[in-house]
Order: C-alpha cells, then structure tokens, then sequence
C-alpha cells in the first residue's frame, strides 16, 4: 500500500530561518522528492526521518499549516550555519490546469504559446518555439512544466494537465506531434483567447454556492456534470462505500444518528425516491487514506460501525447519505441491536427485516441507486465536496442535523481558513455567511460557540474540540443541543488565572454523555470555574494528564484511550458535582483507577495501575477473566469485603469466577457459588478500620508553618507598636481628609527628614517570595522552615463595625518622583506625597489563536529601523530608532499649525485617535491650547459634548450587538432575544467598527446636516477612535464648538487637578453628608437648575514651566 500514499516533497532550510506564520517560507526552495520509505514513515507518525547521503537523523519538532511538517538535524549547533539542519516535508500540490493557445507568427518565423490559468483565466507567461522543429505533444508538456517550475508556479513533483483553449477538452500525450512536416495538417492559428469551459462554468457556480445559494446552485452544478459525463446514476452495493473526509467537515458520521437513523427507517420504512445519496468515486492515491480514515470511524464507534476488511473493498465514498448508507452496512454486518421487528434480540438480523420490510431488504442485500461523480470533480475542485454536503444537511431529508460541535469544527476550520490568508482579526461576521450556509437547528447558539472555538478549542490545531467531538460522536449524544446559555457560561473568563481550557470540555464531556439532558446546570459550571474550585480542578485535570501521558507511553490503540480518558472526564465531573444519581465512584482516584485498568484490559497491557488501592488483590491488574462479568456487573469486585446477611458472617473477595468466588474468612479460604451473591445472599460493607497509634513529635504545632508564621506576625506587631512611640508626636500636626478625596495635610512646618510616619497595620501577610503583592507593601523578608517569605503589609481602614484609620494609608502616591515630597522640607498646608514604584507587567508573547480571541490593535504603518552604536569603543547598540508615517491634520482653527494624529487601521478603514485632553485636538477646536495652570483661567475639552460623543459610541455598540442576536434568533427560528446592553467583550460577536447616528449641529451662521460615523467598538474607553476623513473632521470640529458655547454659558463650576487648585478651593471639613441627607427628603431642583454631568478623571499632569524634574531628584540624592 505504500505506493497509494498521499506523495510528499521535502525541501532544506538553514538554522535562521522562521515560520512566522506562513510568510517565511524560503523564497527558492527546492523541493525534491521523497522514498516510499521515505514517506511511509512520515505518515506512520514516525517522530525521526534519515535525509540526505550522509544518513543524517531529523526529529519532528513541528506541524504547520497545510500538513507542512518542520523536521530538525540531531546535533544542529554543532555545524555551520550554512549546513542542511532543517527539512520542510509537505504534500505534493494538485494538478496545474492550464489553457494553452498557439498563433503562428509567420514574419518571426516561430509558434506564440499563451498559458492561462484555468481558474483565474489570468495570463501566466507566453512560450516560444522555432516553427521549423517537429514538436511532440509529450515535448511540448515538458517544457510548459519547466517553465511553471522556473515561475514557481509549481515544484518539481506536480502535474500539468494541458486544456485546448478552442474545445475545452484535455490535451492528451496520444494527439503525437501538433507541428512541423511530420503533421498531417498544420497546426491552424486561433486568434481567441480562452474559450468558456466546463472547468470555468464550475468555477462560477462553485464560486455562487459559497455566496449564498447554496442548494440552487449545487442542483444547477450536478445537472452541468450529468451533462458532461462527470455524474452519473448507478446501484451500488454498501459494502463498497466508505465516508468520505469532508463529510460532516471532516467528523464523518456519529454512531448514535446511526442507530436513530435505523430506527426511524424500520418504523417509516425504505423508500427510495426520498434516498438521494451521493458519492464519489476513490482515487488510487488517496484510497489508503480513506481507508484509513473509515476504519478510524469503526474504532471509535465500539462496534456499533462496521469496518472494512480491505482497502480494496473501498471503492466510493459518501458525501450525502453518509449515515444512510451505514445502516445499510449495519445489517449486512449484523452489529449490535436491539431494535424492534429486525433483531434476534441481539444483533441485526437479515431475515427478520425481509419479513418487515421487502423494499429495505433489497436495498440491504443488492443496493441502493446513488448519484456518482467522477474522481477527476474533486481532484480538480477541492471546495465540491464540502459544499454538497453543506448543501444536503440543509436539504432537510434523512440526513442527521448538524451538532453544536460539528458547528464549532466549522467554525475553527473558517476561522484558519482566513487566517491563512492573512486575516490578523477574525470577527463573527468574517464566518457567519459560511457557518450558517446549511441553515442548522442551532444557529442561534452559534454567537457563543464562535467565542468558546476561539478562546478554548486547543489553539490552532484544535486538538481539545477534536477530543471531545470524536468521543461525543462514539459514546455521547451528538445531537443533543445545550443551548447558548451553557456556551456563554462556558465563556466566562478567568481573570488572572489559568484559561482552564481543558475543565471545560471535560464538563462538555459531561453534558454530552450522561442520560439525562438536564443534568448541567449553570449554577454547576459557575461553581465549577470558581477560585474556590481551583485546587479541586487542578488536580482533575493533572489526573488526566497523567493518564493521557500513560496512554503515549504504552502506545495504547487510540480508540481504546479515546473511550477510557472520554468516560474518566464524565466520571471525574459527576463526583465534583456530587451528582449521586450519576457517579460511579466516590472519589476521582477511584475514577482514575477504574480508567486504567479498562486501559490494561481492552488493549491487552500490562503495566502498574499508579491509583491501584492498598486494599487491591495482589493479582496483576489487567488479567480480569472474561466469566466474571456478571459478578462485576451486580457490583462486586476483587478485594471487596463482603457480609453475608444470614450471619453477618464477614469475608474478602480474593477471586471471581462464572461459578465460584473464592472468599478469605479469617485466615481460611473457602469457595462459595457465584449465585449466591447473584441471588443477595451477600453484600458489600466497609470494615472497620483498626487503631493504630499515630506519631505526633514532628507534628506538634510549634513545628508548624502556620504556628511560625503566626510567630513572625506578633513579632512585627511588637516592633510596630514601639516605633508608634516615635511617629505618634507628630500625628498632631497632621490633618487627615477622606472625602472628596483622600489627602493628608500638615499644620506646620517640618526641616528634612524630620517627619516620621509609621506604616502602622493590623492586616500583616506573609506570601513566598515573588508572589503578587497587588495593593500590599513589602516592608521585608522572613527565612521560615527554609524558604523566603515576603512581609506585605495591607491597608487598615475600615469603617463599620468600628471605624479604624491611620495617616499612613491616606497618603496620596505618586510614580513620579518630582511629586513627592516626604523626604523634602513640608511646609504648612502642603500635601503629603508619597514615593511609589511603578510595577508594570512585561508583555508576553502570544501564540496566533490568542490573538484571535483579543484581537490587534496595531495599525498597519510602514517602520524603518536604525540600528545606532552607543560608542563605537564599547560596541553596545542603542535603541532602534522608529521612523513612522504619520497623518497631519490642518485647517480647523489650528491656522499655521498642523495636527499629527495617532491612527490605526481596522477592517480596510483609517481611525483617528479623539481625547480631549489632547493639546493639538483642543487648539484645532478652539484655536486655543490647554490651560490648566491655577493662575490662569481652565481650558480644556472635559465637557458635557465629548461625553455625548462616548454616549453616542455607546448607543451604536448596543444596537450593532442586539442585531446580530435577533438575526441569529430568527435564522434560528426562536423567539426573539430580551434586549440587552452591550459588554466590551461582545466585540467578537458584533464585530471591531460600529456606526455612529449622529444628529444635525447648528451653531453660529454654520450646519452640519446628521450623518453616521464609524468608530472603534468600546463601551468604556474614555477614548474615542473615530474614521479619518475631512467630513467627519468638520462635524467633530462644530459639534464640540457648540458644546464648549453651552458649557461656558451654564456657568458650570471650575475644574482643576487638586495640586493645581488654590487655598479657596481646598475641602472644607463638614459633617458627614450621609447623614444631612437623612434629614429630610432631597428637594428635586428644576430642569434649569441641574448641574451638567462631568467626568471625574483627571488631565495627564502638566508641571509648571519653572519646574525641573531633575533638579528635584538630583536634590533628593545629593540631600539639599
């Protein structure tokens, strides 16, 4: 068979060269072939692979894109860089169809071959050749080859297959010579170009089934190749047919739907003018592959899906009426059933369903009429197959309904489908058009589903959707819907802690499998995503790492872990839920246990069983008889204590037999008939353990971390308590305020160094070192047991039951040391600002799929990078230097100045970034620049209009976010949604730009009639980014013009930053307003009277232009 394997090509890059997402690609590669060895082992999964004439050995050490595997040299750094260390192994491409058309240039005396795509009709290049040689059609193929290969239009490996530009038809190597003296007739000139083809035609309707018409056009197609000869009608026996790869988009067919699908074809019965199947016809190439593929399919179905005993059995393969097709080999198999009129109870059986049914009989032994396309369809069209089935799940006839899951696999294939193009964001509706082609049951779960495949199906490969979808569709019930409220639970995020990807398929797992369809709750999957719940589900997921690491170790069958590790996450979910109708083990070890040894039994292993309990018989695990399966199944094992009701007479379980349990009473072993306990004579009990003495010297609590970290508390307190001593002389002179603001004050003057301020606190922790500190102060270390812990200290206000405050933990802080002034000289009034350390987190790198569910925010401009040396004596290199192209804005009120505007560009559009507090975006309303220095009067943009802007951004968010939720509703047939306001996390839903209503603005002798804007999705961003053009640049211009007249003739009060404001405008100490506000009802002012909303954040500080930073921190160093 290894010469019907999918060819491979391999091709040698050096130790520099990078992926980067499928633009690295060497830009002369040259690809050779590989052995059938060679190949074989590649896809044989084999990890190493010998190269080269120097036998080297290369390990797999990477899977891209489009099967491209990255194979590594053994030993790489120990060569030169310009060395052979990296092979790129990947398929070998499909045919290149061209469209050739020849004119004979008399006067140049030599034939003008024009190669043209056949799918583009886009001219490739152009061929000479001398009229006076005798050219061969086999000659004329080679050199139209060679040249492709020159353009690297292809490599080496592929095919060419020439079409005639006049008839359409291939060209075969049988024409014999097309020119010169040994042709009967000369080759007669054509001054067309391409001709309109059958592959174009397809091309076309192909390219409309995508847009939208899916059924019409796939009919419209079908009838095109009836008419060609590529499709007909055939009666073909089911022991034939396979399923074909893109079936279901690659998951194929599901066990269960079979099954059901057999019923309801026993009670309807068979017709077959309502059977419209299709399949297709197998290449000798890929005939391994899908033989491989259906057996695959077998396995995972235990038994319920028959296989093939051959790959020369396969001779078609289903793209409609897969499942239909499976019932038909179900019978002729006589799998496992027990279905009413056509089984012995048993198993299928043949006989019984000729007596119920002739029709279906006939179908069953001598076949069904199917529609056949040829193999040269999907060969030469890859996106046919997967669009006839689309366009027969939406059919609606026997066909099984598409599953969530299967709408997840479409979405992640969609998602890497643009991504490969180079889509950098993938928003909801980039994929809808596609995933909702075939009009599924679940379409208005399709939202959520799209969230949870990008944030939690296993990255690009999708390795955890994949597990779980080939384990529902064996043992589960796919075609069980959960709905968009399990999924949008399923997506709420971990802040701060792990994704915990896996946990939430294992409660898919859950959901899927058990019985009873209500069994999840959304109050089980919060309470199973809570922190609380960490410690818990840490360790479910770390036990099934172990056993998936088992499995790989002792290359267990992959259908055989499939089903184990599938049950274990089902049995693990029921006993941290505590669903006691549903578990089956009391403990997740017991699970786990439970799992290895199905592992050990079913594939014949025999290795240590790491759960194995204590109280486990000392036989190896795995070597369970088969005759004891009804002792097992009423619930006994080996190793169990048993008590026998008549006199409580108490044994243990040391073998089971069909006949004979062997039991150990005391120190005797004694045979009892299995069917007394089968009958109840006996059952299980848990024997009392027995007292043991316990060692308790190395436990006393003084030997305790929590006993010596108490220790180390009271030791701080005490310390604490004498330094308040000190710093309590000065508490006098200190001034404490709390509202509007916190702010503490001195009354007097203090030299340097003269104020003291204990950081006095009950609430002291002590955490290993490096932890996160968060809000905390880390006043030091301690050395426990060994290991370092930080001191943190934590704020101690508290207000109620009694009120606790200290000067410390009202101080204001700063990150900029020019603001500070604990260590400096304080004068009366001043307030105090204490020194804090900026402790901003690194950026981490993040893999392709992350971004995809953050999206990016860059904006795509053109960089140079200069590399500068610091000082050529040293060699270091300074810091790139960025050069950017930037837009200037002029015109506005800005007169002679220009506006250099920060963009970005989303979705084809250029935005501009709007604060207000930007001094080029104020001078370009206003013609003024931002004042905010106390000696003169405020001028800023914080008004009452900008506001109106985000609200109106806002407005436009929760429109664009409900729409696409009453159109997936209705394309769904439910009712429609409640509506809701938007989050900042629905962007992936209603995708990055909104449009903006903006109303009509009159101001002055000037309008501006109302118009939509585009803008950048947020709900909360205190920025707005809106679309760069002059239109939108004079509406924002008047708008805010008018915003700032209303703003000044309201008389609405001053704002200043508080270090700015003057003595008059300092807090006065009152009472508390809490409490006049319980005086007496709040008198409601009129609409005149109403105060206009401001926004309570502050401007970026500006310093005065007498201020020196650095003469501030050089005083505090030099200590002047």
């Amino acid at each position: 068979m290894a010469d019907m394997l999918p060819a491979l090509e391999v091709a040698f890059v050096d130790r520099f060269w990078k992926w980067d997402d499928g633009k690295g690609l060497p830009a002369k590669p040259r690809w050779c072939p590989l052995t059938t060895a060679q190949q074989k082992d590649i896809h044989e999964e084999s990890t190493s692979l010998t190269l080269l004439p120097d036998n080297r050995t290369f390990q797999k050490v990477a899977e891209y894109d489009s099967g491209i595997k990255l194979f590594q040299s053994e030993g790489m750094w120990n060569v030169e860089s310009w060395s052979y260390v990296r092979a790129l192994v990947r398929p070998i491409g499909p045919d290149l169809v061209l469209s050739v058309h020849a004119d004979h240039m008399t006067t140049e005396q030599y034939l003008k071959f024009d190669c043209r795509s056949c799918v583009s009709g886009r001219l490739l290049f152009h061929l000479f050749v001398t009229d006076k040689e005798n050219l061969s059609m086999n000659v004329l193929g080679m050199r139209i080859k060679r040249r492709c290969v020159d353009e690297k239009l292809i490599s080496p490996q592929q095919h060419v297959r020439l079409v005639s530009s006049v008839t359409g038809e291939l060209m075969s190597c049988e024409i014999g010579f097309l020119w010169g003296p040994r042709v009967l007739a000369g080759l007669k000139p054509r001054m067309r170009l391409v001709k309109k083809t059958r592959f174009s035609k397809v091309e076309t309707i192909l390219a409309e089934a995508s847009g939208g018409a899916l059924s019409r056009s796939m009919e419209r197609l079908y009838k095109l190749l009836s008419d060609s000869g590529l499709m007909y009608e055939q009666k073909i026996n089911s022991k034939f047919i396979g399923v074909h790869t893109a079936n279901r988009d690659g998951a194929g067919v599901s066990a269960k739907h079979v099954h059901d699908l057999l019923g309801d074809l026993v009670s309807l019965g068979w017709s077959q003018a309502e059977f419209r199947g299709i399949c297709v016809e197998v290449a000798d190439a890929e005939r391994a592959f899908m033989f491989k593929y259906n057996n695959d399919l077998a396995q995972q179905s235990d038994g319920q899906i028959p296989c093939f005993q051959s790959d020369s059995m396969l001779k078609f393969c289903t793209i409609a009426g897969s499942h239909t097709n499976q019932v038909l080999r179900c019978f002729q198999s006589r799998v496992a059933s027990t279905a009413q009129h056509v089984s012995d109870g048993t198993h299928l059986n043949v006989d019984k369903l000729r007596a119920h049914d002739e029709d279906f009989h006939e179908a069953v032994s001598e076949g069904a009429v199917w529609r056949v396309v040829s193999q040269a369809v999907p060969q030469r069209f890859p996106s046919f197959c997967a669009l006839a089935q689309s366009a027969a799940n939406a059919a609606g006839h026997l066909a099984r309904e598409e599953s969530e899951l299967h709408l997840c696999r479409k979405i992640h294939a969609e998602v890497a489908r643009q991504q490969s193009q180079g889509k950098d964001f993938v928003a909801y509706n980039d994929v809808k058009d596609a995933v909702l082609r075939s009009k599924p049951r679940a379409a208005g779960t399709v939202p959520a589903l799209f969230v949870f495949t990008l944030r939690y199906s296993g990255g690009q490969a999708g390795h955890l959707l994949q597990e779980t979808e080939r384990f529902v569709r064996g043992q589960g019930h796919n075609s069980r819907a959960l709905g968009p409220d399990v999924f949008e639970a399923l997506n709420v995020e971990s802040r701060g802690r792990d994704p915990q990807a896996q946990l939430r398929h294992m409660i898919l797992h859950f959901a899927y499998t058990v019985e009873d369809a209500r069994a999840l709750t959304m109050t089980d999957i919060k309470k199973l995503l809570s922190p609380s719940m960490d410690a818990k589900t840490g360790r479910v997921v770390q036990i099934l790492t172990d056993c998936k690491d088992l499995c790989s170790k002792h290359a267990v069958p992959s259908h055989i872990a499939l089903k184990a590790l599938g049950f274990l996450q089902v049995h693990m979910i029921a006993v941290l839920l505590q669903k006691k109708k549903i578990q089956k083990f009391d403990t997740v070890d017991e699970a786990a246990e439970d799992c290895v040894n199905t592992i050990l039994r079913d594939a014949k292993l025999s290795f240590p069983n790491p759960y194995q309990h204590k109280a486990s018989s000392s036989s190896p695990s795995g070597k369970t008889g088969k005759n004891d399966q009804a002792m097992v199944s009423a619930g006994f094992d080996i190793g169990q204590d048993v008590l026998r009701k008549s006199d409580s007479a108490k044994a243990k379980i040391q073998a089971m037999s069909a006949t004979d349990v062997t039991l150990l009473v005391g120190k005797d072993v004694v045979k009892v008939p299995a069917k007394n306990f089968l009958a109840g004579e006996w059952k299980q009990f848990t024997a009392k353990a027995e007292a043991l003495a316990v060692p308790f010297l190395e436990s006393l609590p003084v030997n305790s971390l929590d006993f010596e970290i108490q220790l180390w508390r009271a030791k701080i307190l005490e310390h604490m308590t004498a330094e308040e001593a000190t710093g309590a002389k000065h508490y006098d002179a200190l001034e404490v305020f709390l509202k509007p603001s916190k702010d503490v004050r001195t009354t007097k003057k203090f030299d340097k160094g003269m104020l003291q301020i204990v950081a006095s606190t009950h609430r002291i922790d002590l955490k290993p070192a490096g932890s996160s500190v968060g809000s905390s102060i880390c006043c030091g270390t301690a050395d426990i047991q060994g290991e370092i812990y930080d001191i943190l200290l934590s704020s101690c206000l508290q207000q109620t039951p009694k009120q606790v405050l200290h000067p410390f933990w009202v101080l204001r802080t700063s990150t900029n040391v020019a603001e500070c002034n604990m260590e400096l000289v304080v004068n009366a009034g001043d307030s105090l600002v204490l020194y804090k350390a900026a402790t901003a987190a690194k950026p981490v790198e993040q893999s392709m799929w992350v971004r995809l569910t953050t999206g990016s925010q860059t904006a795509k401009q053109d960089r140079i990078i200069v590399l500068i040396s610091s000082d050529p004596r040293t060699g270091p290199m300074a810091k790139p230097t960025e050069m950017q192209q930037v837009w200037a804005i002029t015109g506005g009120m800005l007169k002679k100045k220009k506006w250099l505007v920060k963009t970005k560009e989303v979705e084809d559009k250029l935005f501009l970034q709007i604060d207000k507090w930007d001094r080029s975006f104020v001078q370009f309303v206003t013609g003024n620049t931002v004042q905010l220095k106390k000696e003169k009067d405020p001028h800023h943009l914080s008004i009452k209009a900008f506001q109106e802007l985000l609200d109106l951004r806002k407005e436009a968010c929760d429109r664009a976010y409900n729409r696409h939720i009453r159109d997936a509703a209705a394309t769904a047939g439910d009712k429609e949604p409640q509506y809701r306001n938007a989050r900042e996390a629905d962007v992936y839903v209603a995708g990055r730009t909104v449009v903006m209503e903006c109303p009509e603005v009159v101001f002055g002798g000037d309008t501006m009639p109302a118009r939509n804007i585009a803008a950048i999705w947020s709900v909360k961003d205190p920025v707005l980014w809106m679309e760069l053009t002059p239109e939108n640049l004079d509406y924002l211009g008047l708008f805010m013009r008018r915003g700032l007249m209303e703003h000044q003739e309201s008389d609405a009060p001053i704002r200043r930053r508080k270090k700015l404001r003057g003595e008059e405008a300092r807090p006065i100490d009152a009472g508390s307003p809490k409490r006049k506000s319980r005086r007496g009802r709040k008198r409601k002012a009129p609409a005149s009277e109403e105060a206009a909303p401001l926004q309570e954040e502050s401007p970026p500080p500006v310093p005065e232009e007498s201020d020196s930073n650095e003469d501030v921190v050089n005083g505090i160093i030099n200590g002047s």
